[in-house]
């Protein structure tokens, strides 16, 4: 069965970007609404995630989750709310399928992301991508079954390499620290502006 479905976690507080960006008053920003080229950082990947055929996209958010409302409209998504336990809160979501793709909402991978997901031909899942640096790109394909068993730990993409395989790519976007804001909104600025 080709995968469909996608779950987004956006619900941290952000706080290794909050130490450096936010000033007194404080912006009140979850990181993957932070705006980039224009528009909330996660949009893009639910962007791409609905161009290549994901129907079903959940974002798991916690905090400031109200400030997510627009996106259940605007972008057709579920909003589902997180618990302190990452894999009970995906377990958690109606209708989770037994493989899903699973991307933190404060990375965007610059891949081919049709073929990572390979909804056509999903014998070599589950499996996490993997920059050509060799440290994870925050998106993986996942199965229920292994978070269930505690096999993997949703919130721990990286430590997912030591049960699935991985797949290099050149490189992406994370928004976690402020150098990574800023270089996520040059490359934007580039992309989007051609400036």
């Amino acid at each position: 069965m080709p995968i469909s479905q996608a779950v987004i976690l956006c619900g941290g507080p952000g706080t290794r970007l909050n130490d450096q960006v936010r000033f007194q008053p404080a912006v009140e920003t979850p990181k993957p609404l932070m705006e980039v080229g224009g528009k909330p950082f996660v949009t893009y990947a639910i962007n791409m995630l609905k161009g290549i055929g994901i129907s079903d996209i959940v974002l798991l958010v916690g905090y400031m989750e109200e400030e997510f409302d627009f996106l259940e409209e605007i972008r057709e998504v579920r909003l589902v709310t997180t618990q302190e336990n990452v894999n009970k809160a995906v377990l958690a979501i109606p209708d989770l399928q037994s493989t899903f793709v699973l991307l933190n909402g404060d990375c965007f991978p610059v891949m081919d992301w049709r073929a990572f997901v390979d909804r056509d031909n999903p014998v070599n899942l589950p499996k996490v991508a993997v920059k050509i640096i060799e440290r994870d790109a925050g998106i993986a394909i996942a199965n229920r079954a292994d978070v269930l068993s505690n096999k993997i730990n949703c919130a721990d993409i990286s430590g997912m390499l030591k049960v699935y395989g991985s797949y290099t790519i050149l490189g992406g976007l994370h928004i976690g620290t402020y150098q990574g804001l800023a270089r996520a909104r040059q490359f934007m600025d580039i992309v989007v502006f051609g400036q």
